[in-house]
């Protein structure tokens, strides 16, 4: 194993780097899926909501045109409105869809869902004592976070991870209206959002097209093996540094 990266900044994937992969798609994505309808019906005149039903129907029209099987144009009436997100919400979970519009809904289920209890954040047993160190460096090491899923999801599962909350941590949250995670601008653009040169700033991730797109932008990269994962190509682990667990960047 080389010696640890030297860094100003960290940048953490959530899914698969300190959160199993298996607690987003085995808890959070089935319970998006099985609350949706109720959440609609109990919640569709929130101020909250309108704008992201507004999204909802505007995504519905655009993904119309690429899957016009599965994808309903959303009527006007409550009771069909609420029929056509549900669907499309539904096939969007199915198919796996990174859509920032369905990610807002999500987010707002999960945040029902984490405020019952019924769900906790799941953290890898070696991420919270690394984070705690890096807060504790003199200066302290910024922490940001990149993740498809919304900046509002993200907190949720850091204020009520199983490690308590942990978002004093945390230095700033992005999502995919910074741009894609297999975009090399997208990390260009959160280096200067937080002030860093690129060479500067950490990125660690489980997939290697985040961390090819991170590297053209200049980031360090370590690829993350977590149990669960998708394999690594024999490519990516030749062209990176491959981790599995937090404290080898410490």
């Amino acid at each position: 194993m080389p010696p640890p990266p030297e860094f100003s900044a960290l940048l953490l994937d959530i899914e698969g780097t300190i959160t199993s992969i298996s607690f987003v798609k085995d808890q959070l994505f089935p319970y998006a899926y099985d609350h949706v309808e109720r959440y609609l019906q109990e919640h569709f005149e929130d101020d909250g909501l309108q704008g992201i039903v507004s999204d909802l129907r505007g995504l519905a029209k655009e993904q119309s045109l690429l899957d016009p099987d599965q994808v309903r144009i959303v009527r006007d009436d409550k009771a069909g409105a609420i029929e056509d997100l549900v669907h499309n919400v539904r096939h969007w979970i199915n198919t796996d869809k990174k859509l920032t519009a369905m990610k807002a809904l999500q987010g707002l289920i999960w945040e029902e869902a984490y405020r019952r209890g019924d769900v906790k954040g799941h953290l890898y047993p070696d991420v919270f004592p690394v984070l705690e160190l890096l807060c504790k460096r003199s200066p302290p090491t910024p922490i940001y976070i990149y993740s498809s899923g919304s900046v509002h999801a993200q907190k949720l599962l850091f204020t009520h991870s199983i490690n308590g909350d942990i978002t004093g941590k945390l230095s700033g949250y992005f999502d995919t209206n910074v741009g894609l995670k297999g975009e090399a601008e997208s990390y260009k653009s959160i280096c200067r959002q937080i002030g860093r040169d690129a060479s500067e700033v950490l990125f660690l991730t489980d997939v290697e097209a985040e961390a090819r797109a991170a590297n053209e932008a200049g980031l360090q990269v370590r690829l993350v093996v977590r149990q669960g994962n998708a394999p690594l190509s024999e490519e990516a682990k030749k062209d990176f540094t491959v981790i599995h667990t937090l404290d080898d960047i410490i």
